[in-house]
């Protein structure tokens, strides 16, 4: 994880605190924000399902691709209302602050306005579909604000119907209920149902959703490495090992487990269970680097896994601990270029 300049500068007389500090904030916000995203999925497939409504849930980031060119693309969630008509839904958690990267994420609407083949129809297509986009609430008038100028400059070009909402969480640590908003600002889909649901503000209870959704915990989209060695903790370890001791495994057994565990969000054709294998052996790597596991064979793959390890606080634990190892990387990486700096002085000085 990079570390500004000016962050080094500020400081330089305790680094090794300080910089931990910025590093686990932001290691911490990234596995927040991914949390939000299944979270926001979950709520709205739950509040659809469990509301008679012209619109259904159908899939959370399955395999899409583009009728005319046969390119994949990759919407957050889909859903289907009346005979035939759909919606692709963009989720983001946050927007960059330069306009360079801002307009090319925000161009990401684009790809939803051509016609897609994946929907849950015989024929995998729909006769209309709409586009929904789901923006942070601490950044919506700022986004909203750039994304009409560029519609309007035709930066950015749109043909389908365009409807944008704001979400975000909303805290109550006094009740111990978090809960998501998610609200229409502008636009409209052909759906009218959905309209008023929208307009009306759909709210949820986080806590709820859990009971219910205990095996969805991961979007198509990679997930900070952290958030995966967390659930492998908590949900995969302690079904390949009941008791709380060390245990050998291997990466194909956690994917075994895990593919079992982490079911696909439907049954659409194509779909596959939401955790990937790369993404365990990433984990299991890092687990040896903190010290909550060992490689015992890197050719297999196989692990032993230090589960008698008494860990209260997973995520902080984790995340405190591969921000320690970032930092003293970054800590030597300072000196040695110190050292140079200083070399060079010193043969400059000769001359």
């Amino acid at each position: 994880m990079p570390i500004l300049k000016s962050e080094a500068l500020i400081l330089s007389a305790n680094p090794e605190e300080n910089l931990l500090n910025i590093c686990m904030e932001k290691r911490i916000s990234e596995n927040d924000r991914y949390y939000q995203t299944v979270v926001l999925t979950l709520g709205l497939k739950d509040y659809l399902n469990h509301n008679e409504t012209n619109c259904r849930f159908v899939s959370a980031e399955p395999r899409f691709y583009t009728v005319s060119t046969n390119n994949e693309v990759k919407p957050d969630i889909v859903l289907q209302y009346g005979a035939n008509n759909g919606v692709l839904c963009e989720v983001k958690t946050s927007f960059p602050n330069n306009e360079t990267y801002l307009l090319r994420a925000l161009k990401q609407i684009e790809k939803y306005s051509t016609d897609v083949v994946g929907w849950d129809s015989p024929d995998r297509k729909v006769d209309s579909h709409d586009i929904l986009l789901l923006c942070p609430m601490m950044d919506y008038d700022r986004i909203i604000t750039k994304l009409n100028e560029w519609l309007k400059a035709g930066k950015i070009k749109v043909t389908k119907n365009l409807c944008i909402c704001e979400w975000g969480m909303i805290l109550y640590p006094k009740w111990g209920k978090d809960f998501i908003l998610i609200r229409k600002r502008q636009g409209k889909t052909n759906c009218e149902e959905l309209n008023k649901i929208l307009e009306s503000n759909i709210t949820f209870e986080v806590q709820k959703l859990h009971l219910n959704y205990e095996q969805c915990k991961f979007t198509r989209k990679e997930p900070p490495t952290e958030y995966t060695m967390r659930q492998l903790w908590l949900d995969i370890f302690p079904a390949l090992n009941k008791k709380i001791e060390d245990f050998t495994t291997s990466v194909e057994e956690v994917l075994e487990i895990a593919y079992k565990y982490y079911i696909p969000w439907s049954n659409l054709e194509g779909e596959f269970s939401q955790i990937r294998k790369t993404w365990i052996k990433k984990a299991m790597d890092s687990f040896c680097e903190i010290g909550l596991a060992e490689n015992t064979s890197k050719a297999k793959s196989k692990y032993i896994v230090h589960r008698s390890k008494r860990v209260n606080n997973v995520e902080e634990y984790i995340v405190k601990r591969l921000c320690k190892s970032v930092i003293k990387e970054k800590i030597k990486k300072m000196s040695l270029e110190n050292t140079e700096a200083e070399k060079d002085q010193r043969t400059l000085d000769l001359y």
